[in-house]
């Protein structure tokens, strides 16, 4: 694969004046933990809290899980089902007994969630299928994860949410694709469709801002997000329109400002195959790699200047993680892969005995 190496430079450089982050005491000899859902090959589900030489904690889940959400001092996590599951579990790192909550009645997950900045809340991103209406579950995550409230997503199809720096504005990517359970994977409104990227008050679940993009990209499905640099909102879309129009699926976003969506160059964006499954931003925020597991590509683009870096080939690669290092990522694969990658383009494969799901996380 080609990179732009002068521009991943840049990228670097820029990431490093904005967000220089403190390493936490020792963690040089001590090697990273991240966790992501996973299967077996004998079919069973399970969360892992993992290092590259093992497991850590692993817990058996009910069906296929999804997402990981990381309470902010780094002791918890909690793994959601995939939609249209209605299952969640928080683990303690700690060895605490798991704590499992569920959706209520006529809801489903779809799979992400976030806790609040305080680590006393999480919000999860919920179905009302009956109404076709996103909402966004509240739970008290001090006290068993009971249900206390919920707010709209001002939205259909809240896929994944995210919180910015402030801890008070929350970030919703609308799928906005109608689905019902009982109609299994079913998309049911395609030619209307009405995908959008807003902004939420968690506090008043007040709409803050809501864009949306050119009437003609109305079937581009906002689906995934990565917080980077600046609080800048990088989203991940999938295309429900014909194939071969093959639509730039990369998004930035900082409020008041228009969003900008970016093409990869030449033939990888074909090769994108009009899907992105995950995004996340390194450790300094400067570079956001999002993978195309279809098209067996992962992408890494610069934040500060809206622009493509380069791409490597990871087969059924969708999962991806910061790593310590900038520029760094893990890589996941449901063909079993585990892989460490740079920006620049220096990868390290090892296999593994599970077929990993579509989103991994840094634990610690």
């Amino acid at each position: 694969m080609q990179f732009d190496r002068r521009a991943l430079l840049m990228s670097l450089a820029a990431a490093t004046a904005m967000l220089a982050l403190p390493k936490r005491a020792g963690a040089t000899f001590q090697p990273e933990r991240f966790a992501a859902a996973r299967k077996d090959d004998r079919g069973n589900f399970s969360a892992a809290l993992f290092t590259l030489d093992g497991d850590v904690q692993t817990v058996e889940l009910p069906g296929r899980g999804h997402d990981i959400a990381l309470k902010p001092d780094g002791d918890e996590w909690v793994a959601f089902a995939r939609r249209p599951g209605r299952f969640g579990v928080a683990i303690s790192v700690a060895g605490r007994p798991p704590v499992w909550f569920a959706s209520k009645p006529n809801r489903h997950f779809f799979g992400h969630g976030v806790y609040s900045a305080d680590g006393k809340l999480l919000y999860a991103a919920e179905n009302d299928y009956e109404r076709a209406a996103g909402m966004i579950g509240v739970r008290d995550a001090t006290d068993g994860y009971k249900q206390i409230g919920e707010f709209p997503a001002h939205g259909m199809e809240p896929h994944d949410i995210a919180l910015l720096a402030d801890g008070r504005t929350m970030v919703i990517a609308n799928g906005g694709i109608e689905t019902h359970p009982d109609r299994g994977s079913d998309e049911l409104n395609l030619p209307d469709m009405q995908p959008s990227l807003v902004y939420v008050d968690v506090a008043t679940g007040e709409l803050l801002e809501e864009q949306r993009l050119a009437p003609e990209l109305h079937q581009l499905s906002i689906r995934h997000l990565a917080i980077a640099a600046g609080d800048t909102a990088v989203f991940g879309c999938q295309y429900r329109g014909p194939e071969q129009d093959a639509p730039a699926l990369i998004g930035f976003h900082r409020r008041g400002e228009t969003p900008v969506v970016v093409e990869a160059p030449g033939a990888t964006q074909a090769g994108l195959r009009n899907y992105i499954g995950s995004v996340a931003a390194d450790r300094a925020g400067g570079i956001v790699a999002a993978s195309a597991p279809k098209g067996g590509l992962v992408t890494y683009w610069d934040v500060a200047r809206r622009r493509y870096l380069g791409a490597c080939g990871v087969s059924d690669g969708c999962g991806l993680a910061p790593t310590h290092r900038s520029a760094s990522f893990l890589l996941t694969s449901g063909e079993g892969w585990l892989v460490t990658a740079e920006a620049g383009g220096a990868m390290s494969r090892q296999a593994s005995a599970f077929q990993w799901d579509n989103h991994a996380i840094l634990v610690r």
